[in-house]
């Protein structure tokens, strides 16, 4: 087993040779998931099963492991997010073929018969995080406190302006 993966494939082909590419993705390679995380306890191994689908579409089945350290949104401590993503990814080269999408497939556009695997795992990588990191028990950074009214000083000595009014229905 390679620990590398190519930077560029083409799917197809590698589809008609039925291959599994198995490799390690550092952090360092994935800039957009780099944006997102404090830290990366290991880097990510990635298999991808280029196969075809029941009905015969071009795959690629993507499991992605890794572990990674998010900022929790509540207390703003590191959180520990274990990523163990399986995906299945019809592909297609252009974006009016709605079988895919009919079949209950995620599709993925390819130009010019040419897939970026580096940013197709990330993709995965990224869709795997949560949206908001936060512990399942933990207290928040700063602690809540009821929002205090302020009683303006001085508004009970002012006349209500609409007095008038109560003592004008009662002259009729």
């Amino acid at each position: 087993m390679s620990n590398r993966l190519p930077i560029e494939v083409n799917p197809f082909r590698l589809i008609e040779q039925r291959r599994i590419l198995k490799g390690m993705v550092a952090l360092q390679a994935m800039p957009r998931v780099r944006e997102q995380v404090l830290s990366v306890k290991d880097d990510f191994v990635v298999t991808l099963e280029f196969t075809h689908s029941a009905s015969q579409l071009p795959m690629i089945k993507c499991y992605v492991e890794g572990e990674v350290e998010l900022e929790c949104q509540r207390c703003l401590e590191p959180i520990t997010w274990v990523v163990n993503t399986e995906s299945e990814v019809v592909l297609t080269t252009s974006d009016t073929d709605r079988q895919p999408e009919d079949e209950g497939y995620e599709v993925y556009i390819v130009e010019d018969e040419h897939l970026p695997l580096l940013a197709f795992v990330e993709d995965e990588v990224l869709l795997a995080l949560p949206t908001v990191p936060r512990h399942e028990d933990c207290a928040p950074f700063k602690p809540l406190r009821e929002a205090e009214v302020p009683t303006p000083s001085g508004q009970e000595d002012k006349p209500n302006p609409f007095a008038v009014l109560k003592d004008w229905k009662k002259l009729e």
